[in-house]
């Protein structure tokens, strides 16, 4: 005899259980958690998990041990059909205006590290998550767990002074306002220059690097004055030039299909190689 087939969702948010029939299998937990259950503190920006701010915290069985498997995921990638069986928190679960502020949203605002307030949610789940698994973290296992999310104003550094400030274990990391000094890993002092290997092992006193093919230029300066240069000779006219730092801003899967489809796309005529 055939098991039966359920066609409905069982989960619970924020300590409350939720039943849902036949879902559309399309609906991510962010569009449900919003537009159904109005739990708009879960906010939703780049829909392809790429700036944080959707993060939710989730519970749910490990089949491996019978025990619980606890961490943060993009809600915004979530499909709502997966969540049968868990549970989920939202920032509206860890604390409020009326009910109170959890202590993570307190410390965020007494280090104003909260601006406009859109990718705050996001930053407080992700350290819940993360206090959740390790209650004494170090300060630089701190700063690796917020490396998926972007903040569009503050800058970072009151956002991390606040995160940081939960570490229970000595020792410290470079401080944000310190990466742009190159300091030595080995000695922890500015560099002084000794050492010619640039980013990526391009030396900066190498010539600068030009291929073209199928009409779309790739060049890598290795100067600044070279870089000014080549923007002023392509930002007039028709020419369209694009920045290259990590490339992504690239749609989809760097395969060999997807990128002959971008270039077809995209009128791009000269990349910029900044990394």
């Amino acid at each position: 005899m055939a098991a039966a087939v359920s066609t409905t969702l069982t989960f619970m948010v924020n300590g409350t259980q939720h039943q849902v029939s036949n879902p559309d299998p399309l609906m991510t937990l962010n569009e449900w958690l919003r537009s159904q259950r109005g739990l708009t503190g879960t906010k939703v920006m780049c829909g392809e998990g790429g700036c944080g701010c959707c993060v939710v915290m989730v519970t749910h069985p490990e089949p491996t041990n019978g025990g619980k498997l606890s961490y943060t995921v993009n809600s915004c990638l979530c499909p709502l059909c997966s969540v049968d069986g868990w549970t989920i928190t939202t920032v509206e679960g860890l604390g409020g205006q009326k009910a109170g502020f959890h202590p993570i949203q307190r410390r965020l605002a007494d280090f104003n590290g909260s601006q406009c307030g859109y990718c705050s949610p996001g930053m407080v789940v992700n350290m819940y998550g993360l206090l959740s698994k390790n209650p004494q973290p170090s300060q630089q296992e701190v700063e690796n767990h917020f490396d998926g999310h972007i903040c569009r104003c503050t800058g970072y550094r009151p956002i991390l002074d606040a995160m940081k400030s939960f570490a229970g274990v000595s020792g410290s990391c470079i401080d944000i306002e310190d990466l742009n000094k190159h300091l030595c890993p080995v000695n922890g002092q500015v560099c002084n220059g000794s050492v010619t290997n640039g980013v990526n092992g391009v030396h900066h006193n190498d010539p600068p690097l030009r291929c073209s093919q199928n009409g779309v230029c790739w060049y890598r300066p290795t100067t600044l004055e070279q870089l000014h240069s080549l923007l002023e000779q392509h930002s007039t006219g028709l020419d369209r030039y694009k920045l290259v730092c990590g490339n992504t801003a690239a749609d989809g899967p760097a395969t060999v299909e997807t990128c002959h489809q971008a270039c077809q796309l995209d009128p791009t005529s000269f990349c910029l190689d900044v990394n």
